[in-house]
């Protein structure tokens, strides 16, 4: 398997996408759009999906995104305690990127 350092452009983009999506559901709790989340929610979606099949030549699918790791399963955001930085702290390891 290729490894890519941490300070690649691609990877650096989706280290910053998580940075500002991961309050997302503390946020959701808040706040009430869905017609405005579901289309913006979309269009980060197919961006990623374009990565993704640039990155298995075409075979990939959503699905294969959206699948839960056995090591980074989060708990719903009603089950959350704590203040959103608390609740945000990274769930990767630098191990994952690499």
């Amino acid at each position: 398997m290729d490894t890519v350092p941490l300070s690649s452009p691609l990877l650096t983009e989706l280290i910053a996408l998580r940075a500002h999506t991961r309050h997302l559901g503390w946020l959701s709790e808040r706040e009430h759009c869905p017609e405005q989340y579901e289309r913006l929610a979309h269009t980060v979606l197919q961006d990623l999906l374009d990565g993704w099949l640039a990155q298995t030549v075409g075979t990939g699918r959503l699905e294969d995104l959206i699948q839960p790791l056995a090591h980074t399963r989060r708990q719903a955001p009603s089950a959350r305690r704590g203040s959103p930085m608390a609740q945000s702290q990274p769930h990767l390891t630098i191990g994952e990127f690499t």
